[in-house]
């Protein structure tokens, strides 16, 4: 179903300018609560190291961005269509959490992520969100330019929780390239074209471990 048009530029403005602290403005103009954030676990305790090597690329990579993925599971501790105005789904939570990457090598970069990162709760009295982790992914720009090509490697989560790895595959030729969509690569070597060489590719291999609690 139609997610509701959100208000922009001048109008958001003035939206925002007429709507009293701690409420936000639903697409009817209405004030409603506003949603509660999400909270960082204090004390996370499910660790995964993941270890990132990049092999045959015809340079370096000056930005990087570690990014991990979680999304609301559950969607039934959501508000149902009838509950919202215009009769819309609520959209399902998401957040982005940034984990660094550190070097430890010669191409070779790592980081540790939480699954538990952050806490389950109930923000719309109908019982606990559970928040779960979707993937890691990794956001790579050759110069670090805004309308570069943007590289983004990425591992699931049932890969990371197996203690398993992924590879994906990048042609060279789009290493700095300006562009304004994102490059996600191929995982599955075998999909590409017979005429593609390897020496055509630059790989990107990412490893999962759990960590002792």
């Amino acid at each position: 179903m139609p997610r509701p048009l959100v208000a922009t530029g001048a109008l958001a403005l003035l939206l925002a300018a007429c709507t009293p602290p701690g409420l936000s403005m639903n697409n009817t103009g209405e004030a409603t609560p506003a949603a509660k954030q999400s909270q960082r676990n204090p004390a996370p305790r499910q660790a995964y190291r993941l270890t990132m090597t990049i092999e045959n690329a015809p340079g370096p990579f000056a930005q990087m961005v570690g990014l991990a993925q979680y999304d609301v599971a559950n969607t039934e501790c959501l508000r149902p269509p009838k509950d919202n105005p215009g009769g819309y789904s609520s959209p399902v939570p998401t957040e982005d959490v940034e984990f660094p990457l550190k070097k430890i090598g010669e191409n070779r970069y790592e980081t540790i992520l939480y699954a538990d990162q952050i806490l389950d709760e109930d923000y719309t009295g109908r019982g606990l969100c559970r928040w779960k982790l979707i993937q890691w992914r990794v956001r790579m720009r050759a110069h670090g330019a805004a309308e570069e090509n943007v590289v983004t490697p990425s591992i699931s989560e049932d890969k990371i929780l197996a203690g398993g790895s992924e590879t994906v595959y990048f042609f060279r030729e789009t290493y700095g390239r300006i562009s304004r969509f994102p490059d996600f690569g191929q995982p599955d070597r075998s999909k590409m074209a017979a005429t593609v060489q390897d020496s055509d590719l630059f790989v990107i291999r990412i490893e999962a471990r759990k960590e002792a609690p």
